[in-house]
C-alpha cells in the first residue's frame, strides 16, 4: 500500500453571507438645536431656551456631519434670540435711567 497524503475535507459554505452592521449617523442634537431655535422664536423672549439652542446647536454642529444644516438654523435662531435679549435690556435700561435720576432729585 502507498501511503497517500489524504486530501482535507471540503467545508460547505455557509447558508447565508453574514451582514455587516449599518451604522447610521444620528441628527438627534442638530434637531433638539433647530427645534430649541424655533421655540426660543415663537416663545418670545426667553432666556433660557436661546442659550440652550447654541449650546446644542453647537454640540449638533461638531458631533454630526450629517446634521450640519440643522445645527447651524439651531445656532442662528438662538443667537438672533439671545441679541434680542441684549438689546431689550440695553434699551429697558436706557428708558429707565432718566427716571432714576429724576427720583434722586
Amino acid at each position: 500500500m502507498t501511503d497517500t497524503p489524504a486530501l482535507p475535507a471540503a467545508t460547505a459554505p455557509s447558508a447565508a453571507p453574514t451582514a455587516s452592521p449599518v451604522y447610521v449617523e444620528s441628527k438627534n442634537l442638530s434637531v433638539i438645536a433647530l427645534v430649541l431655535g424655533i421655540a426660543s422664536v415663537l416663545l418670545g423672549y426667553t432666556f433660557i431656551v436661546p442659550i440652550a439652542a447654541i449650546v446644542v446647536g453647537v454640540l449638533g454642529y461638531r458631533r454630526e456631519p450629517t446634521g450640519h444644516t440643522l445645527a447651524v438654523w439651531g445656532i442662528v435662531l438662538g443667537a438672533v434670540m439671545a441679541f434680542g435679549w441684549i438689546v431689550a435690556g440695553f434699551f429697558g435700561v436706557l428708558f429707565t435711567l432718566p427716571f432714576f435720576f429724576v427720583g434722586l432729585f
